[in-house]
């Protein structure tokens, strides 16, 4: 035991010493424009502006992840696709995810927030921000994993978050945990490592981007399995470099309780899966069909329970004429992502101005 905590230790010494200042991007991310938005509670997000002239777009990564999960390069970046299409794309990074590491005191942002706090503080923050930047009444809206979780916090509980989004697209995003297979089980058993102040994923994949592209050893071979299986060996190591992000204790205590009581706030008050029938923002749910993270049946729920009139249900896999069957990363940053998935989602959006 004391060794494992020796272990921890050191692993979190080592992700303290590596969240300094950030990685400069890849050189087509230059042309984005990089903005600190401070949030009501006194933490700070980063926003990453592809600037065009029509409808603005909130773009939010998942769970120990940040915004190069959605844009790494010109070939696998949504905010240069919506920016090509005419949309105003904004890629955020919630409190303590890549650039979003300090707070506006220049204080690192580490700890004490849950899951709750990214769709109460950080995203009315981030919509807040875009909607007086750009005049729009209403912004639409992308998350990935756990970011289209926290869209549902914030289009559910949030006063007038529902009419502030113009639409709403979860891409491989979980909402219904009450039939855990194996794999749910391993990740329910380490969320219950609440005591451990951070889990220094980032420093994980900067030890698999070491590797280098083709699984090399058992165990990253499983790694690998479990996050895609349509990422070229080339892009691996630069994808497992700039995408990590370290989880925190507060959303690992609330994830904790998932399988038992479903995805509830930290308190265990609010179901925001069922808080999704009073939502009216068109929708579009996408689900990967080989994803071990977030299986199609655990993401369906969040379709059939959103009360939009207008809503779409996607499958990405070979059986419905897809050229992959997608796991969790390949919905973002999969070989096929920017010919398929990206179209989806820039098709569903509302071609008409929200400037109204």
């Amino acid at each position: 035991m004391k060794k494992h905590l020796a272990l921890v230790a050191a692993l979190g010494a080592l992700a303290w010493a590596s969240q300094g200042d950030s990685e400069e991007g890849a050189p087509h991310q230059a042309a984005a424009v990089s903005t600190a938005v401070a949030t009501d509670d006194g933490a700070s997000v980063m926003l990453h502006r592809y600037a065009a002239d029509g409808p603005p777009v909130l773009v939010v990564h998942g769970i120990s992840s940040n915004h190069h999960c959605w844009d790494l390069s010109p070939d696998r970046s949504l905010g240069l696709a919506l920016q090509q299409a005419g949309f105003d794309a904004w890629l955020m990074d919630l409190r303590g995810h890549g650039d979003a590491t300090h707070d506006p005191d220049g204080d690192r942002q580490w700890a004490g927030w849950s899951v709750d706090t990214y769709g109460r503080h950080d995203l009315p923050a981030a919509i807040d921000h875009i909607r007086a930047e750009t005049g729009a009444e209403r912004v639409h809206y992308v998350g990935h994993s756990l970011g289209g979780m926290v869209g549902a916090i914030y289009a559910g509980t949030h006063p007038g978050g529902d009419n502030r989004l113009a639409s709403l697209v979860a891409v491989g995003s979980p909402m219904d945990f009450s039939d855990p297979d194996p794999v749910m089980q391993v990740s329910l058993t380490m969320s219950r490592l609440s005591w451990v102040p951070v889990v220094p994923s980032d420093v994980g994949g900067d030890l698999r981007a070491a590797l280098g592209g083709p699984s090399r050893t058992p165990v990253d071979a499983w790694i690998d399995g479990m996050l895609f299986n349509d990422v070229h060996p080339d892009v691996v190591p630069e994808m497992y470099r700039r995408v990590a992000s370290p989880l925190t204790r507060g959303e690992l205590r609330q994830l904790a309780g998932v399988g038992e009581n479903g995805f509830r706030d930290a308190e265990g008050q609010v179901d925001y899966l069922a808080r999704l029938e009073g939502v009216t923002t068109p929708t579009l749910v996408i689900a990967g069909r080989a994803d071990l993270i977030a299986p199609v049946d655990r993401v369906l729920p969040y379709y059939q329970r959103v009360g939009a009139e207008r809503k779409q249900f996607v499958i990405a896999g070979r059986a419905t004429g897809f050229a992959a069957d997608y796991g969790h990363l390949d919905l973002t940053l999969g070989d096929h992502a920017a010919e398929e998935i990206y179209p989806l989602i820039l098709e569903f959006m509302e071609p008409s101005d929200v400037r109204d």
